[in-house]
């Protein structure tokens, strides 16, 4: 949970996942062109620059610590994290029909 200060001192939690805050932004339609003051529509700009750039290096970090600890669990002998694929879609999936072809002996 974050605490942001926001004006008359009071505060604001933050407690969305990422989704949440980008369709929060969507929806309030802001355009720094749009804004009449120049110093706050330039503050945007580079406050929503140095948010994307932390969310790239914040993405990479986390690419990076997931190999480090597979390497760690495979220098220990235990395995990795394991790759999960995608499920194809198979149209014979035939286990309730077996079931209730199946005669109790």
């Amino acid at each position: 949970m974050i605490l942001v200060p926001f004006i008359h001192n009071s505060l604001f939690v933050i407690n969305m996942d990422l989704e949440a805050h980008k369709q929060k932004l969507a929806s309030l339609d802001v355009n720094p062109d749009e804004i009449e003051n120049n110093r706050y529509a330039t503050a945007f700009r580079i406050q929503f620059a140095i948010i994307e750039k932390q969310n790239e290096e914040n993405e990479l970090l986390k690419e990076e610590n997931q190999k480090l600890r597979d390497e760690i669990n495979v220098l220990k002998g235990e395995q990795t994290k394991p790759q999960i694929r995608s499920s194809k879609k198979n149209d014979d999936i035939s286990s309730e029909r077996e079931r209730q072809k199946r005669k109790p002996l």
